[in-house]
């Protein structure tokens, strides 16, 4: 089954430093809970604001990359994301618009890349390397 992200888009809210309203982590609790119970959710986390230890790193052709420390504005930054395994991008939505915020907000749901999807660039050789890598990343988060 295909893995989709689910990408919350910051707000001024989310980029302040007020802290969330308890109701508010309250129902997302409650709607973690609804993927967790349901098999669907694989990863979920919220992010502090770019105010916060927060670094863009750009790259450019043959040049050293440009590194700049946040804040930054808010339109270009992601307050939080779900990782979903789940059979379609319909199933991924269906979870999305189940999201509790009331007071506004927008997410963004992407299908997340597998070796497959990158046809001949993965050879064969570099897809064993890939299922280990993940095989290794399992075996780290179980000890974790």
């Amino acid at each position: 089954m295909p893995r989709f992200i689910i990408f919350v888009r910051a707000t001024a809210v989310s980029e302040s430093e007020l802290k969330p309203d308890p109701e508010l982590m309250e129902a997302m609790t409650g709607y973690n809970a609804t993927m967790v119970e349901a098999g669907v959710l694989l990863s979920a986390d919220g992010l502090l604001p770019s105010s916060r230890d927060s670094t863009r790193i750009t790259f450019h052709d043959s040049v050293q990359p440009t590194v700049q420390r946040g804040p930054f504005p808010p339109s270009e930054l992601i307050s939080g994301f779900w990782i979903v395994k789940v059979k379609d991008l319909d199933e991924a939505v269906a979870w999305a618009v189940k999201c509790p915020f009331k007071e506004g907000g927008t997410t963004e749901v992407r299908r997340i890349a597998q070796a497959e999807d990158f046809g001949d660039a993965m050879s064969p050789e570099l897809r064993k390397r890939e299922e280990e890598l993940r095989a290794q990343l399992e075996k780290t988060a179980e000890s974790g």
